[in-house]
């Protein structure tokens, strides 16, 4: 099968700040298998400058035996300049369907579905929703809305986007399937081997994330300083950079707390500390899916996510982590529930979570994408 990726979201180069690797594993993952993969990145570039990206060059580079084609485009997405990018980069090529995430991605794959009659399956991510629901978006909804109409399957990211876009668009007639994550099998299976221990008086607690406003983790640490009355020997570990770092490094100090600001770890190191660590929390606001999450889950950790967001959906609350509230108060009453329980009910959760990850794993993400796409891109 020969597959069209168009999405914003794909790096050219696997240190590319700001762009996760979600999409790319999934690229590599049908490759792999024998397909081949080719990906169209169109960037605004008024949002590269907003988000603080770097803006690259037009043209192709090579990514890990992918090519990736490039393009800038300053206006949004006009149908003449979409085709004329595509007719120079991908003419004479063939291709059996157009997979399209974020909302370039699926504003540009409509165009080229329409001219070429290429089947195109649209992915949703959380930006989906805020360009479909926020008014400083409204110029783009019409054309979202209509985009997800052609598609012929609608790909929510997690459980909670999928109940999110039926509420956005609620006279859709198309397939909505869901398509997660996972974490390699053999990661999960090693940490199995590991025999872990609970002592809830000396926790050890971590937060893997960009440090931004969504991200939450300002509540985090205020919840923190109220669990440290309780249970003074817990600490806290932050991993991640963001414009926020100052800031939430200011407030540790003026409340006189210890939490520890990790910055920017390799993935080595992020797993170990996540092999040392009892729970992983991540209170975000409008989380798409969150690898970390999954990820947290293979070192049987107990995880803990804001109610429907992230992977609420694959977390059950309190049988393989647990669901909060993401405000001072529901972050707080989660953290000091784990730490009030017994130590073999906390392994009965870890257990659970090990079970979780093996059954949502990479390998099994991608069967089930390559599932979605052979049923309905025909």
């Amino acid at each position: 099968m020969r597959i069209l990726l168009i999405t914003d979201l794909y790096p050219l180069f696997d240190d590319e700040k700001g762009i996760p690797l979600t999409i790319k594993a999934f690229a590599e993952g049908f490759v792999e298998r024998g397909h081949l993969v080719e990906v169209f990145r169109p960037n605004l570039i008024p949002n590269v400058l907003i988000r603080k990206r770097k803006l690259y060059k037009n043209g192709c580079k090579e990514n890990n035996g992918i090519r990736v084609y490039n393009k800038n485009f300053l206006t949004p997405f006009r149908k003449h300049s979409v085709l004329r990018a595509y007719k120079k980069y991908f003419k004479g090529e063939t291709f059996d369907v157009i997979i399209a995430h974020m909302p370039s991605g699926i504003m540009c794959a409509d165009i080229i579905s329409k001219e070429y009659n290429i089947p195109f399956l649209a992915a949703v991510h959380s930006s989906d929703i805020t360009v479909l629901k926020s008014f400083k978006y409204a110029l783009f909804k019409k054309r979202m809305v209509e985009a997800y109409k052609n598609a012929s399957c609608i790909l929510p990211r997690s459980f909670w986007l999928k109940e999110k876009i039926k509420k956005a668009i609620p006279d859709i007639k198309q397939p909505v399937e869901i398509i997660y994550s996972g974490v390699p099998l053999e990661i999960t299976e090693e940490n199995e081997k590991t025999e872990r221990t609970f002592n809830s008086k000396k926790a050890k607690i971590i937060c893997a994330s960009s440090l931004i406003e969504r991200k939450n983790i300002k509540n985090l640490i205020l919840a923190y300083k109220k669990l440290k009355k309780k249970h003074p020997k817990v600490t806290l570990e932050i991993i991640g950079e963001g414009p926020l770092r100052e800031k939430l490094e200011i407030l540790n100090i003026k409340n006189k707390l210890d939490v520890k600001f990790l910055g920017q770890l390799s993935k080595e190191d992020v797993f170990k500390k996540m092999k040392e660590a009892d729970i992983f929390i991540l209170p975000s606001k409008n989380e798409t899916f969150g690898m970390v999450y999954m990820e947290a889950l293979s070192f049987g950790m107990a995880v803990c996510c804001t109610k429907n967001s992230g992977i609420d959906g694959i977390i059950e609350d309190t049988k393989n982590g647990y669901l909060l509230k993401p405000n001072k108060k529901g972050i707080y009453e989660t953290l000091n529930k784990i730490l009030s329980i017994k130590p073999k009910q906390f392994l009965e959760v870890s257990k659970n979570a090990l079970t979780t990850a093996k059954m949502f794993s990479y390998e099994n993400s991608i069967k089930n994408y390559l599932e979605k796409i052979e049923l309905f891109r025909l």
